[in-house]
Order: structure tokens, then sequence, then C-alpha cells
């Protein structure tokens, strides 16, 4: 392995943070808004013969509740600034790495597809191997090709033991149910 991924001096990457502080300029007099209108409005139970002062009482309290969330959405657009232009600058920063990672990734897996085919075919020759003089059609078992052509069924590409034990043990119930059948 690399030495450079070795000591991973990202660690010595020094960013400096400032959490933002919000400040409550006139929070009392907020707070004291706030209680006047729901004292004005707590326990008010809607009526069929006042419903038109009701539902104008509701639009102008959803108006309220969404001036108020737009100013809160404004107040954390202008906090996510300074993130924004780091998450900006990290992805440019980062682009390169991202590009030698994916082209490595994609050669892996290049390979490893490449493997598992020479895989599937040992498992397919050994299945003709071992169906060879029987009444056994190999093809029947194709549906256990993907499974059995698995890296840990293998050392480098001659299969194991235990692979060979499995596909034996199949083919041998499948013998017997022919035999059965005659």
């Amino acid at each position: 392995m690399s030495e450079v991924i070795e000591n991973q001096e990202v660690k010595d990457i020094q960013i400096e943070f400032k959490p933002a502080a919000i400040n409550i300029l006139e929070e009392e007099k907020f707070k004291e808004y706030i209680d006047k209108v729901v004292a004005e409005y707590k326990g008010h139970v809607p009526k069929a013969d006042n419903l038109t002062v009701d539902r104008k009482t509701r639009a102008k309290l959803n108006g309220l509740m969404t001036n108020l969330e737009a100013r809160r959405k404004e107040i954390k657009k202008e906090i996510n600034v300074p993130y924004t232009e780091f998450e900006s600058w990290y992805k440019k920063a980062i682009k390169p790495m991202q590009d030698v990672t994916s082209t490595i990734d994609a050669g892996i897996k290049k390979i490893e597809a490449e493997q598992k085919e020479a895989r599937k075919k040992v498992v397919h020759e050994l299945l003709v191997e071992l169906t060879t003089d029987t009444e056994v059609d190999s093809r029947i078992f194709e549906n256990f090709v993907d499974d059995w052509a698995k890296a840990s069924n293998f050392n480098d590409i001659k299969p194991k033991k235990q692979l060979i034990d499995s596909i034996t043990y199949v083919i041998d119930g499948e013998k017997q149910k022919i035999d059965e059948y005659k």
C-alpha cells in the first residue's frame, strides 16, 4: 500500500470553524407578542354561525406563521452561506481523488467480473465432467451456477473440495430421483 495513503495526512489539514452566533435582540418582545396571540385565541372553538370570521382568523394566523417561518428560513440560509462555500470548495478539492478512486473501483469490478466468469466456466466444466456417463443433464443445475461460482468456493481458479462435494451431492440426488422414477 502506498505510503501516502498509510500516513493519512488528512488529519493534519487545519480548518478553522467558528459557530455562528444568533442573538435575538428583542426576544422578550417577540415572546410577548406570541403569548398575546395565543392568549387571544387559546380555547377558541369555531362555530357555524361565526364561520366567516373564524376562517379569516385562521387565514391571519396562517399568514403570521408563514411570515415567521420565512424569516427563520432566511436566517438559516444566511448562516449556511459559509458552509455552502466550504462544501463547494471541498467538493472541488476532492474531485481528483474521487476520479482516481472511481477508476480503480471500475478496474477492480472489471477484474472481479472476469474472475467470476472464469469460475462459472470451471463450474460448468465440473458439472459436465461429473454428469458424463450419467443420465443427468448438467444444464438442469444452471440456477446453482452463480452461487457455486462465488470466490469463497475457490482457491484462485481451483474449486475447493467443499464445492466439488456440494455439486456431487446435488448430482447424486438427481441420479437417485431418476433411478426412483425408473
